[in-house]
């Protein structure tokens, strides 16, 4: 097997939003654990203005193998059966991705130059908000609203409404799963339905929330999967298109 330089390892970038306190740093470090970066100094960027963690994501990319040429097809379905190296089977080639989260020092702010610059290039978002505080999920209008217009003009070159489907990557997680007496059902009115987007509750706490084969690691395997699909299909765009 080919030996892959770090160097050439492609890099996708989820955004972190929700109100300050909700939770947003100790979800990132789950999301952000593996077993080559168990701990947060293995994997976290210092910077003054972000928190960024680091994870590498194996992407399973579908192959489309050629037709098979008409001259070697057989005559009938006896002479098939003799021919199984013409039958097409699914297949698909490993890719790995750097998956950088970034979480927004609450003490900064950004600059209106600062903020389209930086929000062009995200490739998903993860909006976080604390169960136990259902005004921290009314928040994420505000949060999603500047950054999701971003990524609509630099990759979609036009401006969509937020509630429309295909924007960008989203996913909804809820915290303080620990906290509640029951584990509570979707609302109609929350904004992973009106976003029709994936949710996941989460006790951040819990070293376990991730396991491997549990329901939360494949709602985050399949968000991470859409991040990279996202950034494969709308890269960033230049204006001089328009």
């Amino acid at each position: 097997m080919k030996q892959i330089e770090l160097k050439d390892v492609p890099t996708v970038r989820i955004l972190m939003l929700g109100d300050r306190g909700v939770g947003k740093t100790s979800l990132t470090n789950l999301m952000a654990t593996t077993e080559i970066t168990p701990t947060p100094d293995s994997r976290t960027v210092g910077e003054e203005s972000w928190h960024v963690q680091v994870r590498l994501h194996e992407y399973s990319k579908p192959v489309i193998l050629p037709p098979t040429p008409t001259w070697t097809t057989p005559s009938s379905s006896e002479d098939s059966e003799n021919y199984p190296y013409m039958r097409s089977t699914p297949t698909t080639t490993n890719i790995l991705y750097f998956v950088e989260f970034y979480d927004l020092n609450s003490d900064w702010r950004m600059c209106r130059q600062q903020r389209e610059s930086f929000y062009k290039n995200i490739d998903g978002i993860v909006l976080v908000y604390n169960m136990l505080e259902l005004s921290s999920q009314d928040s994420l209008h505000d949060w999603l609203y500047d950054p999701l217009r971003q990524i609509c003009k630099h990759r979609h070159l036009r401006i969509r409404s937020i509630l429309k489907n295909h924007n960008a990557p989203i996913l909804v997680v809820g915290t303080n799963l620990d906290k509640l007496m029951r584990r509570p059902l979707r609302r109609r009115g929350s904004i992973a339905h009106q976003l029709n987007v994936e949710e996941m509750l989460v006790n951040c706490l819990d070293p376990q929330s991730f396991v491997d084969k549990s329901r939360n690691q494949g709602k985050l395997y399949g968000f991470l999967n859409r991040v990279i699909e996202f950034k494969e299909q709308f890269p960033l765009l230049s204006f001089r298109h328009l």
